[in-house]
């Protein structure tokens, strides 16, 4: 059972790839402005409708907590971040959103063109925080994994940057809170795509509610934008983590 999960879970990921080298082609076409995050969220929801049709995995969550995370808008979603797939997870259940990632996710040749499309590459602050705050300002959400990589589940600490929170606190934008688990645990830092156990993975989604986000008058001090960002981060750790 292991060995033909393993074998399911390697054509998953080729489909991936090759998905994501059509999108890119079709992402090429002079499209309109929204159609290409409509093409990105569908793509996503079909990886985890496959998955679940397959039992390769599933998502659970409680049916008015998905209407939430369904219905947010303008937001700073912030998580954390366990597996490979829980960008994939989060778009599929949103509305509009786009998500911050790394630079080296821009150089990936399967999914460079829909990374520079749809996501916001972390080139460096100054033009993250420009992108987002434009995002944020049309409503639509942009979803952070604070720790900005993935964190094993039996860490002795995760540790959150405040990317997040400095994003929020410029935009004067809502923060609300998810997190992400996995049973068994699979698709994490230290493991390999293969190991995906010999029964079907429940990724659990819990929407952990809002943070409220001072309305912060300008002009703002480095001092106090340092502590607000420093407070704010402090309790999406705790928001993230309280059960």
């Amino acid at each position: 059972m292991r060995f033909a999960r393993s074998i399911l879970s390697g054509a998953f990921f080729l489909s991936f790839g090759a998905g994501g080298l059509l999108t890119s082609l079709v992402l090429l076409l002079p499209l309109p402005q929204t159609w290409p995050r409509k093409l990105f969220r569908a793509s996503f929801s079909l990886f985890v409708w496959a998955g679940e049709v397959t039992r390769l995995f599933r998502v659970e969550l409680p049916p008015e907590e998905r209407k939430a995370i369904a219905a947010l808008r303008g937001a700073v979603v912030v998580a954390n971040h366990p597996s490979l797939i829980d960008i994939v997870i989060l778009v599929s259940l949103m509305g509009e959103s786009v998500c911050i990632t790394k630079a080296a996710a821009g150089r990936n040749p399967f999914m460079r063109v829909i990374v520079r499309n749809v996501l916001i590459v972390n080139d460096g602050p100054i033009e993250v925080l420009g992108r987002a705050r434009h995002s944020l300002s049309q409503g639509t959400n942009v979803i952070v994994f604070p720790e900005g990589t993935r964190t094993p589940v039996d860490a002795p600490k995760h540790v959150f940057h405040r990317g997040a929170a400095q994003i929020a606190l410029r935009a004067s934008a809502p923060v609300e809170v998810v997190s992400i688990s996995s049973d068994p645990p699979v698709l994490g830092k230290v493991q390999h795509w293969w190991e995906v156990g010999e029964r079907t993975v429940v990724y659990t989604v819990r929407y952990r509610g809002r943070i409220p986000v001072p309305d912060l008058k300008s002009p703002v001090s480095a001092t106090t934008l340092h502590s607000e960002a420093v407070r704010l981060t402090e309790q999406m750790r705790e928001r993230i983590f309280a059960a």
